[in-house]
């Protein structure tokens, strides 16, 4: 898909190293005269091939409308597989309805995802979905999550030095859906680090109240605290948080750490203040190359990116021949 041009470079390198060849194909998508989409995407390296589309969220109209004629165009050139990697699963945000007026869409977005391929998406893979329960949106086995929490967890630890580090999970979701995996990777390491968890009611996805926290909250006072989550859009919601444990247990420094770096709206802005988030980690299912407000911030090291590319080359590899990915999940 556009804009994941040299991601798909990168992947396609590290499995032909693994010995399997695998090409890309270049798509271009442009618009007429009247404003109406087309698409160049010639048989080469289609028919007969196990195509696999590189994509990710946010569901915008140009990405989903792209995606479709994509899905169709598979078809129309007779490929012999079609599987989708979306790194950030699309309209998946709201796992619920908003109130009385807001529908939530992953379920319909996944049937249009299988109808615009006449039935026949085999896979549609996807990173650290933020509501587990996509995974049913489809046919049984339609739908695959891996985590990148290990990932983006060992990129932490490993630059984070002689600093007092505290883990603090947001919510009892990103406990549950993170927990077990953090604690795994501390073991491994030989690391004891307090763990500390938000109590938090949220009446919608755009108001937050923080009404407790629980855990190892001695070890707030003076730490490095990092708050591990699956995504972030405005980073309204980690610093609600930051603000509260910065006044309320005496934390020193607040980082941010994200799976899906969505940073849209005044994010950037927010980063660039440096307070009360001073450092951000994510990894690049929403790829960061081409995004130009967050270069100034990469470069400072506010933004500090885990890239992926070897995870996606593994699960590619592992999804291709019939291997399980529950491995690297």
């Amino acid at each position: 898909m556009p804009g994941f041009e040299k991601q798909a470079a990168k992947v396609a390198a590290f499995i032909a190293k693994k010995g399997t060849p695998c090409d890309t194909a270049h798509t271009k998508f442009d618009e007429r005269s009247n404003g109406e989409p087309f698409l160049k995407l010639p048989k080469e390296h289609i028919g007969g091939h196990d195509c696999i589309i590189l994509t990710s969220g946010p569901g915008t109209y140009q990405m989903l409308g792209q995606l479709y004629i994509m899905l169709a165009y598979l078809v129309g050139r007779r490929a012999g597989r079609i599987t989708i990697v979306t790194g950030y699963f699309p309209l998946s945000r709201s796992d619920k309805d908003e109130g009385a007026d807001e529908l939530a869409l992953a379920s319909h977005t996944t049937r249009m995802m299988v109808n615009a391929s006449e039935g026949k998406l085999d896979r549609i893979i996807a990173a650290d979905l933020h509501a587990p329960q996509v995974v049913m949106a489809g046919r049984m086995g339609l739908i695959t999550e891996i985590s990148l929490m290990r990932r983006l967890l060992t990129k932490i630890l490993d630059s984070v030095g002689d600093l007092k580090l505290c883990l603090m999970f947001p919510d009892d979701g990103a406990n549950k859906r993170f927990g077990g995996i953090v604690r795994d990777i501390l073991i491994e390491r030989g690391l004891s680090l307090p763990i500390v968890v938000i109590g938090k009611r949220r009446s919608d996805s755009h108001n937050v109240l923080i009404d407790s926290v629980f855990g190892d909250t001695e070890g707030l006072r003076g730490s490095t605290t990092v708050i591990l989550d699956d995504e972030t859009a405005t980073m309204a919601t980690q610093i609600a948080t930051a603000h509260e444990i910065r006044h309320g247990f005496g934390v020193e420094h607040v980082w941010a750490a994200t799976v899906h770096g969505v940073l849209c709206g005044p994010a950037p802005s927010r980063l660039a203040a440096g307070q009360p988030i001073e450092r951000l980690y994510i990894t690049d299912t929403i790829p960061v190359e081409d995004r130009h407000e967050l270069k100034g911030l990469i470069n400072d090291g506010r933004i500090v990116v885990a890239p992926w590319e070897d995870d996606l080359a593994n699960i590619i590899f592992h999804h291709h021949w019939d291997q399980s990915i529950r491995e690297i999940r």
